[in-house]
């Protein structure tokens, strides 16, 4: 069941710049698309179709990306794409339909942060254990990195975009900025740490 390749072992540091590295452009890609035309054409949309669409070409886009570096690394993780692109989807959707509510102010914002990053933590995370539970010995840690993560990251973005009365997506920038750097360096150790457990068993 846990099938990791041994003789792609990554290092730490390698691994987590080159994960990192390829969510980011994963986001930008997705966030281009958003401003070439995808958003002006879903303009009118109902607020979670809206989300729905946005969150998907960002989970679609950061998904992929992040598959190109998995794939190296652990067998059948293409379903990957799927996960991520349906834990973004449904978030997104279902925040800008209102359903997490809003805060007010930089303190609310902080805590609304930590609320909507906590949750959109917990369905990524929970989407993409789903696919590297078989794969990977300490895979349920992954849900705990991604709650973590994105509750950090969102109420930091959320309380500095509040602070500077800003209307650029800094939430979205700065929570992906805090979570994958927390993301790239678990990542790095759990497939690093499920391949010296299998080489050990080997000797």
């Amino acid at each position: 069941m846990f099938a990791n390749k041994l003789d792609n072992r990554p290092t730490i540091l390698g691994f987590s710049l080159l994960w990192m590295l390829g969510t980011l452009i994963g986001l930008m890609v997705g966030l281009a698309f958003m401003f070439a035309g995808v958003g002006a054409a879903i303009n009118n949309a109902s607020p979670a179709v809206f989300g729905g669409i946005f969150g998907s070409v960002l989970g679609l886009a950061c998904g992929f990306a992040q598959w190109l570096i998995l794939r190296k690394r652990l067998e059948n993780i293409v379903v990957w794409i799927v996960a991520t692109f349906l834990g973004w989807g449904i978030f997104w959707s279902l925040n800008m339909a209102g359903l997490f509510g809003e805060g007010n102010g930089v303190a609310g914002k902080v805590l609304e942060g930590l609320e909507h990053g906590a949750l959109f933590g917990l369905l990524l995370g929970a989407f993409q254990w789903l696919i590297i539970r078989n794969k990977l010995r300490s895979a349920g840690w992954w849900v705990l990195v991604n709650v973590v993560g994105w509750s950090l990251g969102a109420a930091i973005g959320d309380g500095v975009k509040a602070a500077l009365e800003i209307n650029a997506p800094l939430e979205i920038i700065l929570g992906l900025l805090v979570a994958t750097i927390l993301a790239a360096f678990s990542m790095a150790w759990l497939i690093r740490n499920d391949n010296q457990q299998l080489a050990a068993k080997r000797i």
